[in-house]
């Protein structure tokens, strides 16, 4: 956006960035001491110790606590998987954006993720909890390097689940934990690496699916809270938040529209869901902001549950997912009667082909009113390219009605 003549410059997302300066570099190891701005999945790997040279130091300690050092141990490593002592633990630089080499599940299979509107009784968070759990699944991925661990989030009762895409990245193999600790093996329905989510398929039935809500209906300050495995704590419950909504993330090269949330999320957390106060998903919990010397808190984002939906239907369906844009810039500040002003249209773009031109002014999108840049972003984040989108302007005080399709971003 340029400040100074207050145009919206479009991009990936059209979605002006934030008043914040870029984050610095994402992928860094986790050793390092600089600031990571972004993480995502952890890759754990097995690493001889440091003190193999002090052999008989180490036997003494050892010997000392063996007893509780096996304990806990055993627990960790038979719950969670998580590193025990002597491993270290680390982040890759770059992360995997090759498909799970696992077996592969049929699509065009009709099944697709319902939005439910928010109704009933607000609940508290214990009952939240309670709503949420079963539908709630803990996914460990086998790599060639190590494992992948992160949370999914049940879709129907005989066995689609969604999570992230970088939690099963690269995977052999793919095992799914049910809420009633069964342990299933897990089939591919799709991936897409670039908006971070994919959707696996596990032979059961009888699963309680999770509710679905409208991440368009939420509001900056209303409580929401995010489940998960926490660093390898199997369902850990957090709560907090909206702290804002139609946030600009950059996640490897990626501009993603996300949901900021004050809801402690960690490794681990990725692929589980950010729910709302009647206990419905309202987003897929994806990365977080941390730095090494602990200035960084609450600073959690999800996939907009609009977006969720119009991922995944297009990965069961078996369909290429295109992001779509307008194909036109408009100036960032509303206009004092209603709407945003074109500040120019591509000439490459149905929207130049079917009429529109600097200077008219978009009052309403699929019927709804258009009172600036917000409307538009969270409409584009349910359609793709050769959607189309219904358009309401103003031009010279007459009003029109043109249908647009988005064109490839």
């Amino acid at each position: 956006m340029d400040n100074q003549n207050g145009l919206w410059q479009g991009g990936p997302w059209e979605q002006p960035s934030p008043d914040f300066p870029d984050p610095p570099a994402v992928r860094i190891p986790v050793a390092s001491v600089s600031r990571r701005p972004v993480l995502r999945a952890r890759r754990k790997r097995r690493r001889w110790p440091a003190f193999v040279g002090v052999a008989s130091l180490v036997l003494v300690v050892c010997l000392s606590v063996v007893l509780l050092d096996r304990y806990f141990n055993q627990k960790l490593f038979v719950q969670d998987r998580f590193p025990s002592i002597g491993e270290e633990v680390r982040q890759d630089e770059e992360y995997d954006r090759t498909p799970p080499s696992i077996a592969q599940a049929d699509t065009g299979t009709g099944v697709t993720l319902s939005l439910l509107p928010s109704q009933g009784e607000k609940l508290d968070y214990i009952q939240i909890y309670q709503q949420a759990a079963p539908s709630t699944v803990s996914i460990e991925s086998a790599l060639d390097r190590g494992y992948s661990s992160g949370t999914g989030v049940v879709l129907t009762q005989d066995g689609y689940l969604i999570t992230n895409a970088h939690v099963v990245a690269g995977a052999r193999s793919v095992q799914v934990t049910l809420y009633d600790n069964r342990i299933l093996k897990a089939s591919l329905v799709g991936f897409d690496p670039v908006e971070d989510l994919a959707v696996l398929k596990v032979e059961a039935d009888g699963l309680i699916p999770a509710q679905f809500g409208d991440s368009n209906l939420l509001r900056i300050g209303e409580p929401v809270a995010a489940l998960g495995d926490s660093l390898g704590y199997r369902s850990t419950f957090t709560d907090g938040i909206v702290s804002a909504l139609d946030r600009e993330v950059q996640v490897d090269d990626t501009t993603m529209i996300l949901i900021q949330t004050s809801a402690a999320i960690n490794f681990g957390n990725s692929g589980g869901p950010l729910m709302n106060q009647y206990g419905q998903v309202v987003g897929i919990n994806t990365v977080k902001i941390v730095s090494d010397d602990g200035s960084a808190e609450g600073l959690g984002f999800a996939i907009p549950s609009r977006r969720v939906k119009y991922v995944a239907d297009h990965l069961i369906a078996g369909e290429e997912i295109k992001a779509g844009v307008f194909g036109f810039m408009v100036y960032t500040k509303p206009v004092p009667e209603g709407g945003v002003q074109l500040q120019s249209v591509e000439k490459s773009s149905d929207a130049w082909t079917k009429g529109l031109r600097a200077g008219d002014i978009i009052i309403a999108a699929n019927g709804q009113p258009v009172t600036g840049l917000q409307d538009l972003t969270r409409l584009k984040l349910g359609l793709g390219a050769g959607d189309a989108v219904t358009l309401t302007c103003l031009r010279d005080g007459e009003e029109f009605t043109v249908d647009v399709e988005l064109i490839e971003a």
